[in-house]
C-alpha cells in the first residue's frame, strides 16, 4: 500500500459521521422543532384570536348601527310570528312560535341583507325541515354566517337537517332569566341585574288578531321590549353585548354524540331546584337527566341554547351549563372559548376585551348588567 492511498483512506474515515454524531444531530433538530412548533402554533392562535376579535367588533358596530336606525338595540326576542305549520299548510295560529335572536336581527347591518332577506319572519322559525312547512325558511336556516364563527372553531358539524351554527351569544346579564318582570315565576324581578338583551313581553292578554277574520295581526300582542342606549346607565364601556361560546357538535342530536362530562351540553333540571343567580348543585357535580345537545347550532333562534349566555358563571367555568327542564327561558350558560385562558367579549361601546378565566366573579357579573350601579376599573378585567 502506498503512502498516498493510505492517506486518502484516513481522510475518508475522518470525513464520515459516527453513529453518535448522527444521533446528536437528530436530537438537536428534534429540540429545534420542539421549540419552533409552539411558536408557530402560538402565532397562528394569535391570528385566529385577532380575527375573532374583529368578528365581535363588527357585530357590535352592526348593533350600534341598528340602534342608530331604529332608536333601540335589537330585542332579545324578535318579531312575533303569524303563521304556524299545521299538518300540511301554514295557518294563522296562536302566534306563540319561534322568534329570532339579536344575531339574526343585525344581519342587514353586517352586509348580510340577502341572508336576512331569506327569512320569512311571519312564520314560526322553530319549524324546520327540507320539505313541508320547514322548507319555507330552509335556505336561511342552513346559512353559515362567517362573522358569527370563531376561526379557532375547527368543527364543521351541522345539526340535522344542516342548520347554520354560531360561536357568539348575546348577554342576558347577571341572571339566568331572559325575561324580566314581576308577574311570573320565570321572570327576573331585580331589574338591576338584567343586560342589554333581556326583555319583557307586553300584551300577553291582548288578542292575537284585531279582527274576527284573523286578517289583521295585533302588533301589541306579546310584544318584546328592546333596550335603548340611554338605559345603559353603567356606561357602554362597562356593559357587555356579546361573548364567545363553544358550540356542540351534534348531528343526529342523540346522547351517544356527547360524553357525559362534556361542557357542550346543557343539563335540564327541575324548576324547583333552580335559582337565577347561581347554578344549582345538580349542575355542579355529576349532573344527570336529560340534556340539550345543540348549543350554538341554530344561529338565528331566540332560545337560550342557541343565542344567549349569562354572567352567572365565569368564563370557561368548570360548572356545567344548565336550564330549567320546562325550558321557561332560564339558563345558566357560561361564555366559553377555544382560546386558552379566557374569552373575547365585546362591549356596548364597540370595544373588545379578552376576559381571563380568573376574573373576579363579581366583576364578571357587573359587566353583564347595564344598570347595576357597579364601579369597574380597567385593571379588574
Amino acid at each position: 500500500m502506498t503512502r498516498a492511498s493510505s492517506s486518502r483512506r484516513a481522510s475518508d474515515v475522518r470525513r464520515a459521521f459516527t453513529l453518535i454524531e448522527l444521533l446528536v444531530v437528530i436530537a438537536i433538530i428534534g429540540v429545534l422543532i420542539a421549540l419552533l412548533l409552539p411558536a408557530v402554533q402560538s402565532a397562528r392562535e394569535a391570528a385566529r384570536r385577532a380575527q375573532c376579535t374583529n368578528n365581535l367588533k363588527q357585530m357590535a358596530l352592526a348593533t350600534l348601527n341598528f340602534e342608530s336606525t331604529y332608536g333601540h338595540f335589537p330585542s332579545g326576542h324578535g318579531p312575533v310570528p303569524i303563521y304556524d305549520w299545521s299538518g300540511s299548510t301554514w295557518v294563522k295560529g296562536s302566534r306563540t312560535g319561534g322568534r329570532t335572536n339579536p344575531q339574526a336581527q343585525i344581519l342587514p347591518f353586517l352586509e348580510q341583507s340577502a341572508a336576512y332577506g331569506a327569512f320569512n319572519l311571519e312564520l314560526n322559525i322553530n319549524t324546520f325541515s327540507a320539505t313541508g312547512g320547514g322548507s319555507a325558511n330552509f335556505t336561511a336556516m342552513r346559512q353559515v354566517v362567517s362573522a358569527f364563527v370563531c376561526p379557532s372553531d375547527s368543527g364543521s358539524e351541522k345539526l340535522n337537517p344542516g342548520l347554520g351554527y354560531n360561536n357568539y351569544f348575546s348577554s342576558i346579564g347577571a341572571t339566568a332569566a331572559m325575561e324580566y318582570g314581576a308577574e311570573y315565576a320565570h321572570q327576573e324581578r331585580q331589574t338591576n341585574l338584567i343586560g342589554v338583551f333581556n326583555y319583557n313581553l307586553s300584551g300577553r292578554s291582548a288578542p292575537a288578531f284585531l279582527d274576527a277574520a284573523r286578517e289583521q295581526p295585533n302588533p301589541e300582542y306579546r310584544k318584546a321590549s328592546a333596550t335603548k342606549i340611554s338605559q345603559i346607565r353603567d356606561g357602554t364601556s362597562n356593559t357587555a353585548l356579546f361573548s364567545e361560546i363553544t358550540r356542540a357538535n351534534s348531528v343526529a342530536n342523540v346522547a351517544s354524540e356527547m360524553p357525559l362530562n362534556s361542557y357542550l351540553g346543557i343539563w335540564l333540571i327541575p324548576a324547583a331546584s333552580f335559582n337565577n343567580y347561581e347554578p344549582a348543585p345538580e349542575c355542579v357535580v355529576n349532573p344527570s337527566g336529560s340534556r340539550i345537545r345543540y348549543r350554538g347550532q341554530q344561529y338565528y333562534r331566540a332560545l337560550g341554547a342557541t343565542g344567549y349566555y349569562s354572567h352567572t358563571m365565569t368564563p370557561n367555568s368548570k360548572r356545567y351549563d344548565c336550564a330549567t327542564s320546562n325550558i321557561d327561558q332560564r339558563w345558566h350558560i357560561a361564555a366559553r372559548s377555544y382560546h386558552p385562558g379566557g374569552v373575547n367579549t365585546v362591549f356596548a361601546d364597540g370595544s373588545v376585551r379578552f376576559i381571563k378565566d380568573t376574573v373576579n366573579p363579581n366583576t364578571w357579573r357587573a359587566v353583564g348588567t347595564m344598570n347595576g350601579g357597579e364601579v369597574i376599573s380597567a385593571d379588574q378585567l
